[in-house]
């Protein structure tokens, strides 16, 4: 009889910690990973290889990691996400690595599928890799909400016309699109 109670109660442990793993696994499956200058610093003049620092950036390294849980939505049109800021601080408060001295990682399936500058839109600059553009700051529901727009390069920063997603292969932005979309939170 005892034999059979520690059955049970290990059948529902199983259970438990399977459904646990299956949501943590979901809530990361679309992620930015912000980095401050000195985690970059090796790819950068001499070593500048955009392609090797995507591939080879330690993502532990993230001093800031927006989930899908902190993406409120994705204007996919315009590229433009609405993001709530880690712990509620405003943009005075966050890490400089959030609006002007930072670089990013988008992570899709556990795939690093974009890496980039983080900067803010009132700075002109030239840069050879994708920019997350921090734009402007909301509070509509009472609590601190970042804009930021996603661009392939700063030719492309003012252009009225919609943007595409930067990453080259449209199988993936099409993976990202679906996702975003079966999660609520894709404008189309």
């Amino acid at each position: 009889m005892r034999w059979l109670m520690y059955c049970w109660m290990l059948i529902v442990l199983l259970v438990g910690c399977t459904q646990a793993d299956q949501a943590s696994l979901t809530t990361k499956q679309f992620a930015i990973y912000i980095f401050d200058r000195a985690a970059i610093n090796q790819f950068e003049g001499q070593n500048h290889n955009p392609t090797a620092a995507l591939q080879t950036i330690d993502l532990a390294q993230a001093s800031v990691v927006l989930t899908e849980t902190d993406l409120l939505a994705y204007d996919w049109p315009q590229q433009q996400l609405r993001i709530r800021n880690p712990q509620g601080v405003l943009a005075k408060e966050r890490p400089a690595e959030m609006d002007i001295e930072g670089f990013f990682v988008i992570v899709f399936n556990q795939q690093r599928i974009v890496l980039g500058r983080v900067h803010s839109n009132s700075t002109a600059m030239a840069a050879d890799y994708p920019l997350l553009l921090d734009t402007i700051e909301s509070y509509s529901t009472g609590e601190a909400i970042s804009v930021y727009q996603l661009r392939a390069n700063s030719a492309t920063i003012r252009s009225d016309a919609p943007h595409a997603f930067p990453n080259a292969d449209p199988a993936i932005a099409e993976a990202v699109k679906n996702h975003l979309r079966e999660l609520g939170k894709l404008v189309e």
